[in-house]
């Protein structure tokens, strides 16, 4: 074990220190991979676009959006969340969403309907 100057062990020390900076490394690790592959943008276009579909849309409209079967777009508030896979917290986009839109998902599918 690691002792100091006056001789004590810091084998705890060692060992929590040690697995915070492997910790910090993992997800600074999994960020980066997750910038450098797209996926974080590819969201983002996706909320965007969806919004801008929808405020362009007419009432009476229907429309079917075709994506990956791990993602998933919904209504949050007045936006738009984006989400790939069940435990990310997804992008968030505010586009003043009124009451009249609605969500629904089938397999890889979002419909959205527009009353």
């Amino acid at each position: 074990m690691l002792k100091d100057k006056r001789g004590v062990e810091l084998g705890w020390e060692f060992i929590f220190t040690l697995i915070f900076i492997i910790a910090i490394i993992i997800i600074l690790t999994l960020w980066v991979s997750n910038q450098a592959s797209g996926i974080a943008m590819k969201k983002q276009v996706l909320a965007k676009e969806t919004c801008l579909l929808i405020s362009t849309a007419e009432p009476g409209t229907r429309i079917i959006i075709e994506h990956d079967t791990r993602v998933s777009i919904e209504k949050e508030g007045n936006g738009v969340v984006v989400k790939e896979g069940e435990f990310d917290r997804g992008y968030f986009y505010d586009c003043y969403l009124k009451d009249n839109v609605d969500f629904s998902r089938k397999d890889a599918f979002t419909i959205i309907n527009i009353r």
